[in-house]
């Protein structure tokens, strides 16, 4: 019996269509670079997303097709090695034996063998499935494919290579007979992407084709113009919505239901869950916990969002200390701040309220990576969202001496030594510094200015701690507190 599926696991799809079903064949035609293969890799994405076992035949090299699904934000490494999916390459015999062989069906025992060898999968992909149903003279190979696939009784996504429907071998016509769905990818000339549907047994939404862009990390997604109008009508309820990808997949229960119980939650512990939940439904903002095990993961997740224009802003969190490199580099990947060792819960309130209200701007097209902190070009003065330029430290500096009640604050000046550049130590110290709170650095001449908001002796001294380790171990530091050394401040104002 044929029974509809929940989703394609493509948005644009999805959403014009009732979707897949079960026992029936969806074709994809279409010419190189047309997307059929990103289309598959996401259809099999949405099986093993819903626990089932997927499989995939290629003509392409495995290496090819993983590193296409890691261009999209899809592990498939991991569920390959999990038993999720099965990867099958006919491409170095299958083929050629088949052309040769007098009776085809034989060999499409053996591939039905093949398949079956570790139980028949949820869905299956065949791609591309043109030599399979190929003229012949002692066979219909698109008949014996056909009834193959029938008695799999899985959901079957074939794809075509040919610039349009017609242009395929007249053995195409039983699979369009058979098909539930048939779907034209065309690409043109100016770079539009659009489906068009030319068959399909459920509903539709409306006529006329179906345009898509191709976005790195996320993989097929509606056009910029659609997802700008969304974004730009976020309500209050979405800006509260807010995405958490576990990837350390130990994050306290307690802490879990306290966010639940603060914000509207979305929780995964696989990132092949995140994209596809970015690419679907509107975000505030982005969590993403790790651990020392799962830093190296934790970064290329970083890479990817930060590819996906518009994003929500993105907070990192660890329950443990990490590395200042690596938390570093992990701003510089992608994530909007960090917050390690303890994951106090007013301190983690404090920083994604601050990130919901800042949001994130476009990213640029184009946009260049920024570089490793020896690379940061001088005039770049952002640094992580704490930068300021000299008289802007100075000034804020001279307004809290003048002001009533001596408030309390620190200035620290840090010089660099063994050769480490004045723009390595920069970034080293914004990455330390608390953000949203009126901390603030510059450069200015030959050293690292920072004022500390509300900072005691007490604080600066454990500031510095963070501030001098290898290879920032032996950096030239002179601390100042108000209101005890306001004398001392007043002079420094002057030089």
């Amino acid at each position: 019996m044929i029974q509809k599926s929940e989703s394609f696991g493509i948005e644009v799809l999805d959403e014009r269509l009732s979707g897949p079903v079960r026992g029936g064949l969806h074709a994809l035609i279409g010419g190189p670079g047309t997307g059929k293969t990103v289309a598959a890799l996401q259809f099999l994405r949405e099986g093993i997303r819903t626990g089932g076992r997927v499989a995939m035949l290629t003509q392409a090299r495995p290496a090819d097709v993983i590193d296409l699904a890691q261009s999209i934000g899809i592990d498939l490494t991991a569920h390959l090695r999990a038993g999720r999916c099965l990867l099958l390459g006919y491409q170095s015999g299958f083929r050629e034996r088949y052309r040769r062989s007098i009776e085809p069906q034989e060999v499409f025992e053996e591939l039905a063998a093949f398949v079956r060898e570790e139980g028949v999968p949820d869905r299956l992909v065949i791609d591309t499935c043109g030599p399979l149903v190929e003229a012949r003279q002692s066979g219909n190979g698109a008949e014996m494919l056909v009834d193959l696939l029938g008695e799999l009784e899985t959901i079957v996504l074939l794809t075509f290579a040919a610039e349009h429907p017609s242009a395929l071998d007249s053995n195409f016509d039983l699979i369009s007979q058979r098909a539930s769905l048939i779907l034209h990818l065309t690409l043109s000339p100016e770079g539009r992407r659009e489906i068009v549907v030319r068959k399909t047994v459920g509903p539709s939404k409306s006529a006329g084709p179906i345009t898509f862009d191709i976005k790195e990390g996320v993989g097929m997604v509606p056009p910029d113009s659609a997802q700008q109008k969304r974004r730009s009508d976020l309500t209050p309820e979405v800006r509260r919505r807010v995405l958490l990808l576990d990837i350390a997949g130990e994050l306290p229960e307690e802490l879990r239901l306290w966010l639940e119980g603060t914000f509207e939650l979305v929780h995964t512990t696989d990132a092949v869950d995140a994209f596809p939940e970015l690419a679907q439904r509107d975000f505030g903002l982005v969590v993403v916990h790790i651990d020392r095990r799962t830093v190296k993961r934790g970064l290329h997740v970083m890479q990817q969002l930060r590819r996906a224009a518009g994003r929500p802003p993105i907070l990192l969190m660890s329950r443990v200390v990490v590395r200042a490199s690596d938390r570093a580099l992990a701003l510089r990947s992608g994530a909007d701040d960090f917050v390690s060792g303890g994951l106090n819960p007013e301190e983690l309130a404090s920083r994604m309220e601050a990130l919901l209200r800042r949001g994130r701007a476009e990213v640029e097209p184009g946009a260049k990576e920024t570089g490793p902190p020896d690379e940061v070009e001088p005039k770049d003065r952002t640094w992580l969202g704490v930068g300021a330029d000299p008289q802007e430290v100075r000034n804020t500096v001279r307004a809290q001496l003048k002001a009533p009640g001596a408030p309390i604050f620190s200035l620290v000046l840090l010089k660099p030594t063994n050769g480490r550049g004045l723009h390595a130590l920069a970034t080293h110290v914004a990455e330390q510094m608390r953000h949203d709170t009126g901390d603030r650095m510059c450069i200015n001449g030959p050293q690292v200015e920072v004022y500390l908001h509300g900072a005691m002796a007490s604080h600066a001294e454990k500031f510095l701690k963070r501030i001098m380790i290898d290879p920032f171990n032996e950096v030239e530091a002179e601390v100042y507190t108000s209101p005890t050394d306001r004398e001392r401040l007043l002079k420094v104002m002057r030089r």
